[in-house]
């Protein structure tokens, strides 16, 4: 029996005795491999393989292309392995005029940024200063008169400044209004964010109020709508109204 023991011992500690081995062994290889990616990857960023040397900018009309590399802060050389195209898309982003930017590697030596511009919806007039304003109630341009065609919005302040909050409701109020009397609006007045009103183009008003349950409203709206009247009133949408 003592026999039998000390046999089962010597193979307990052969068995720990290899599984130790083929520990170390499996570790030694993934420092191996580690060690090899740190590496390879240290020497990508680092040398001329990848290295930047032109950059298209597409999509401008508003902004120039200077513009908008000033704006992306990218240096000739550096590595487009160690570039982060997001981080410059944000860079770009912050240029008033861009919607937004779209940052794309063009190995082994380009990068492309793609500019969607804000376009024009609405326009804001005070003071002699027209101010575009995009789909969101943004103000990204200045313009030496009106643009055909575009409503116009009369808020208590500038745009940049105090009027930008009221612009901004004004502009979400036009987009939920029912698109055939969208199609109407010459203009929106937001004396704050919460008093905004929509004239049409055949003298009719529409008080609204502020943006909160555009969509009931919208729905009430056109209820209303299939009665005449001068104004339609859904500020309160569970008790609108009609006058004139």
């Amino acid at each position: 029996m003592t026999a039998l023991v000390v046999r089962a011992e010597r193979w307990f500690k052969a068995r720990r005795r290899a599984g130790s081995r083929r520990w170390a062994t499996r570790l030694a290889v993934a420092v191996v491999a580690v060690t090899a990616v740190v590496v390879t990857g240290f020497f990508l960023a680092n040398s001329s393989l990848f290295a930047l040397r032109y950059v298209t900018v597409e999509g401008t009309s508003r902004l120039t292309p200077h513009e908008v590399l000033s704006a992306a802060g990218v240096r000739e050389g550096t590595s487009l392995v160690s570039l982060n195209p997001g981080a410059v898309a944000q860079r770009v982003e912050r240029l008033t005029p861009v919607a937004v930017a779209h940052v794309s590697r063009n190995w082994p030596h380009g990068l492309v940024i793609h500019v969607v511009e804000r376009r024009a919806a609405g326009v804001v007039v005070s003071g002699g200063t027209v101010e575009l304003l995009d789909a969101t109630g943004v103000a990204f341009a200045s313009a030496q008169s009106p643009p055909h065609g575009l409503v116009t919005v009369d808020v208590p302040g500038p745009v940049p400044g105090p009027g930008e909050a009221a612009a901004r409701t004004a502009m979400r109020v036009l987009a939920e209004l029912p698109g055939r009397v969208r199609a109407q609006v010459t203009s929106v007045t937001a004396r704050s964010i919460d008093a905004v009103s929509v004239h049409l183009d055949d003298g009719r008003t529409v008080i609204w109020g502020s943006a909160a349950d555009g969509s009931t409203k919208a729905a009430v709206l056109r209820t209303l709508m299939r009665r005449h009247a001068q104004v339609y009133d859904v500020s309160t949408p569970t008790v609108a109204v009609t006058r004139g």
